[in-house]
């Protein structure tokens, strides 16, 4: 009987050894380390650097004074004007452009305004009034429907389109129009724009997350008609390996190695501390770049200093005596021993 134990034991931890050197066949690196910390975040901050001159090539800071709209939009068909003469208010009216792109003026008739700005309009309509009428009239002139201009609503909008530009509006109304931004919306709206005088096409790129999320009106700018306003949807990380709950997380703002983890749940218990990795891909044509953490830098802060970018891939590799104790399981019979195991990370 004593002999049979020993053999029952003997098998036991042969069987033992023999699934952990079966773990540990299977527990190879998935992404072979290409650089160390100090070399990749010297890379990123080169990338960083030459985006921000790509951006300042094509994009152009976007500074609108208020009151500069009604200088600059041409009148069009469908567009409301309101007419008033200070000197006389009986000839006070509103006005709509037609399709000739004339307007019916109190005693002038009809007189064409196409492609005049309101300013100018406004000169039209009192040189008009003098030669015919008065001595010195003074003439303003409103738009109250801006309707032979449209607004183009893009990207991660709930409601995408080409929407009438009837009145004057600023960047959170247009977004109010498209029911408001999906969730995986970016952090920045591109605008894009035809100088009216010049035909000079211009872009503007505008801090999208300071204005909703902080409130700040600075970046609430106005939207002309003839605006194309795209909102690009945010980049995307993905988080696999040894975590409780892998898949595809967006990418909040400046969002950093440790935060994707600590979305994606947390390391498992059979993770590999000394080999979380992080994968970059470089561009086309360009090997991309490994660089290996330990859960020790995690917990020092060095996590907090890798900001993610789009694409990028946290993997946490398995350890295999880890992957064993998590899997391995132990069943006594009544005629000898089991051992049962199945990969935890399967």
């Amino acid at each position: 009987m004593h002999n049979y134990s020993s053999s029952c034991a003997g098998l036991f931890f042969c069987i033992l050894v023999a699934i952990f050197t079966l773990s540990a066949c299977g527990g190879g690196e998935k992404f072979k380390t290409t650089t160390n910390i100090e070399k990749f975040q010297e890379l990123y901050a080169k990338q960083q650097k030459q985006e921000s001159e790509t951006n300042q090539i094509n994009l152009t800071p976007l500074v609108i004074e208020e009151g500069q709209d009604a200088g600059e939009y041409l009148l069009g068909n469908g567009d409301l004007l309101v007419i008033k003469v200070l000197e006389e208010s009986k000839l006070d009216a509103e006005a709509r452009v037609n399709s000739k792109g004339t307007i019916n003026v109190p005693l002038l008739g009809e007189i064409s305004v196409l492609n005049l700005t309101a300013s100018q309009a406004e000169r039209k309509i009192e040189g008009l009034y003098k030669k015919e009428y008065m001595h010195d009239p003074h003439v303003s002139v409103y738009i109250k429907e801006r309707l032979s201009k449209q607004i183009t609503l893009v990207g991660a909008v709930e409601k995408p389109g080409t929407y009438d530009y009837v009145a004057q509006r600023k960047l959170l109304d247009v977004i109010a129009i498209g029911n408001g931004l999906k969730k995986e919306a970016g952090t920045f709206a591109y605008i894009t724009r035809q100088n009216a005088k010049t035909g000079k096409t211009l872009n503007y790129i505008v801090d999208l997350e300071d204005l909703v999320k902080n409130g700040n009106m600075a970046h609430n700018h106005a939207i002309f008609g003839g605006d194309v306003i795209f909102i690009p949807k945010s980049g995307q990380c993905f988080v696999d390996g040894a975590v409780r709950k892998p898949g595809t997380y967006p990418l909040e703002s400046n969002m950093t190695i440790t935060q994707a983890i600590v979305i994606a749940g947390g390391l498992a218990g059979y993770a590999n501390d000394d080999s979380i990795k992080l994968v970059r891909f470089m561009g086309r044509g360009k090997e991309r770049q490994v660089v290996s953490l330990s859960y020790n830098d995690l917990q020092a802060g060095i996590g907090d200093t890798l900001v993610l970018k789009d694409q990028d891939i946290i993997y946490a590799e398995s350890s295999a005596s880890g992957k064993f104790f998590s899997g391995a399981g132990l069943t006594l019979g009544f005629m000898g021993t089991g051992v049962t195991f199945k990969d935890p990370a399967q």
